[in-house]
């Protein structure tokens, strides 16, 4: 439900009086109003971008110049997903006559960012040895592993 600039202000106005060390103030359409909401309010305001969405779609460098502390772009990795995934289902589609699909990352760079090498480091220490006993976890401080 969108409230308006005086019921965003006032709010933001009463979270400052609590003590709260920042803000954010949902969709700042344009620079004019952050500006303005980081003048009115004078305490820490957090900027947050939608690309297509109703705030501006700006840099961190010209946010930071407007006065904002920090912007999350949190619809970024979101979009970057759905692009991949549609580029990689239509170029599986597109070589099924042609051939085999283009390699979009190597087997060793894929297992490297899901983390399967760290998983298979661990596994190796529960292998069993010739004796029938799994390998001993080393102790350190009395913490198990790491």
């Amino acid at each position: 439900m969108i409230m308006g600039w005086d019921e965003a202000m006032t709010r933001a106005k009463e979270f400052k009086r609590i003590g709260v060390d920042a803000v954010f103030i949902e969709a700042l359409p344009d620079k004019a109003s952050m500006t303005k909401a980081v003048s009115e309010l004078d305490i820490p305001t957090f900027a947050n971008i939608i690309e297509g969405g109703l705030t501006e779609n700006l840099s961190a460098k010209d946010l930071a110049e407007l006065g904002m502390c920090a912007v999350a772009y949190p619809w970024r990795l979101v979009a970057a997903h759905l692009k991949a995934i549609r580029e990689a289902l239509e170029s599986l589609k597109e070589s099924m006559t042609v051939g085999a699909p283009p390699e979009i990352l190597s087997y060793d760079e894929v297992c490297y960012g899901v983390g399967f090498n760290k998983y298979w480091d661990l596994e190796a220490r529960y292998k069993y040895k010739e004796d029938n006993l799994v390998t001993p976890i080393e102790s350190t401080n009395g913490v198990n592993g790491h």
